[in-house]
């Protein structure tokens, strides 16, 4: 293909990395509901199995911990299309392992091997979204990605827990729609073309120069500290409320439920706001948690929390696709594989470590909702930096000035 007609990516691709870029996410909300079922299943096998099978669910994202920046050196030296298509079958072959064998250690194995296969999976996704549109398209993307995911996410636990009713091995099944999409991809994803210096760069874009450390650096921490604050309400919020009395799991589960409709409320407001750039958009979601976390833990009524947890889910479906763009604005194409990699690694080490550094609070402030309110006041500190951070930031040379 002529380099002066470079190849233009359209719906194909895009709704192809939208919804491979889901699929660490199944590695998650798949064996949630299933957690009891697993349990029954391997509790002959294993000692302490309440201790051991929830690795089950947490040893991808160590994984992609580890891996994630692995697979970003990878994607950036040989390519980012036979990568994605290799980790999608791994994806599945691990998935599937429970079809083939009953024993604990196997499954964990499987697992491990999912992991790997999504560390390269979530870097080459955010990449190719990257590569294959400019700055506003990959909005837009990000925006679908967002709220579709919000919407898989809920259907996808109400399928996973009808499947582990029939068997303990039927939730892993939902891993085998990483097939069909390795089918799609083989035949409309492509490699793309590093853009010339005598073209003028697409909005978005950023020139060619050395890998921008100091700049990855603050990304990665930025990004790391709100991974920590993404899931101090997602894992301890059942927990508050038992506090305040509810005892019934049903009813904890719908309490829980119904604020995550603050997801795609978050991912509009993430299309809405992304004119005013990536600081400020990260900005806002510190503020949001700051409602939204300090208002849980000083909440006197379980309504109350209710309400104040909308907040925080508002924010946790900003931030994400926020922290994508933000971090995607900042890499040029030769890098962009081993940035998303360490941006990546980050966040699922901020969500490894989240429940941890939860419960080192709350045994620091004097209880679980306390702890909350530590990391509203915390996220309000946070919202300020972001505020004299943007003050001092220069504003951005527009896409043809960076040619």
């Amino acid at each position: 293909m002529n380099s002066s007609t470079p190849r233009v990516a359209d719906w194909r691709q895009g709704w192809i990395l939208v919804l491979a870029g889901f699929l660490p996410v199944v590695a998650i909300i798949a064996l949630t509901p299933a957690l009891p079922t697993l349990i029954g299943h391997f509790k002959a096998d294993i000692d302490n199995p309440r201790f051991w099978v929830p690795l089950l669910i947490t040893a991808p994202a160590a994984c992609i911990a580890l891996l994630a920046p692995v697979a970003g050196v990878i994607t950036d030296k040989l390519g980012r299309r036979r990568l994605l298509l290799g980790a999608m079958l791994l994806y599945a072959a691990g998935g599937l392992v429970p079809f083939l064998v009953d024993a604990f250690w196997m499954v964990v194995a499987g697992r491990v091997v999912i992991g790997i296969a999504e560390a390269g999976i979530l870097t080459v996704t955010n990449t190719l979204l990257a590569d294959y549109y400019d700055e506003q398209a990959r909005r837009r993307w990000l925006t679908l990605q967002a709220v579709a995911g919000s919407v898989l996410g809920t259907g996808l636990l109400v399928l996973s827990g009808w499947l582990a009713s029939i068997g303990w091995q039927w939730p892993f099944a939902v891993y085998a729609v990483a097939i069909p999409l390795f089918v799609a991809g083989y035949f409309w994803l492509y490699e793309p073309e590093k853009r010339q210096a005598h073209h003028v760069l697409p909005q978005g874009e950023v020139a060619s120069g050395p890998f921008p450390v100091r700049t990855m650096a603050i990304v990665c921490s930025v990004t790391l500290l709100l991974a920590v604050f993404y899931y101090v309400q997602v894992i301890n919020f059942s927990l508050v409320l038992k506090e305040m009395g509810v005892d019934n799991p049903k009813s904890i589960g719908l309490i829980s439920a119904l604020p995550s409709v603050g997801v795609p409320v978050g991912g509009l407001l993430f299309y809405v706001t992304a004119r005013h750039g990536g600081v400020a958009q990260l900005m806002l979601t510190f503020v949001l948690y700051a409602i939204g976390l300090a208002g849980i833990g000083l909440a006197g009524t379980v309504q109350a929390a209710m309400g104040f947890a909308f907040f925080q889910q508002v924010g946790s479906g900003l931030v994400i696709s926020a922290l994508i763009a933000w971090t995607q604005g900042k890499l040029a194409f030769e890098h962009r594989g081993r940035g998303m990699g360490m941006w990546a690694s980050a966040f699922f080490a901020g969500n490894f470590v989240s429940p941890a550094i939860v419960s080192l609070v709350a045994a620091q402030v004097g209880g679980l909702k306390a702890a909350f309110v530590t990391f509203g006041v915390l996220s309000v500190v946070c919202a300020v930096g972001a505020f004299f951070g943007r003050q001092r930031s220069p504003s951005p040379a527009p896409a043809a000035q960076r040619a």
